[in-house]
């Protein structure tokens, strides 16, 4: 499973979203976005990421299993994602 977590600097949620992230690391291979670069805004306009935090969970075939946009995950939700 593949994990892209979407933040930028200036977002209050983001700090949040990131440490929920961290506790799944072991799981996933998690790929972190900032959208106030040219890479990281390339990145979010490919899914269509509009507000962060955003995280998208992906599996082998690269087709997107959960989401959540502008919001931050129980880490019980992120779990249930990756089974």
């Amino acid at each position: 499973m593949i994990v892209k977590v979407f933040t930028q600097p200036t977002c209050p949620k983001c700090p949040a979203a990131k440490q929920v992230v961290a506790q799944i690391e072991h799981k996933a291979m998690v790929h972190y976005h900032d959208i106030k670069t040219e890479e990281g805004l390339a990145e979010a306009l490919e899914y269509g990421i509009l507000a962060t935090p955003s995280i998208v969970v992906l599996n082998e075939d690269q087709s997107i299993v959960a989401e959540w946009r502008g919001e931050t995950p129980r880490l019980e939700e992120l779990n249930t994602a990756l089974k």
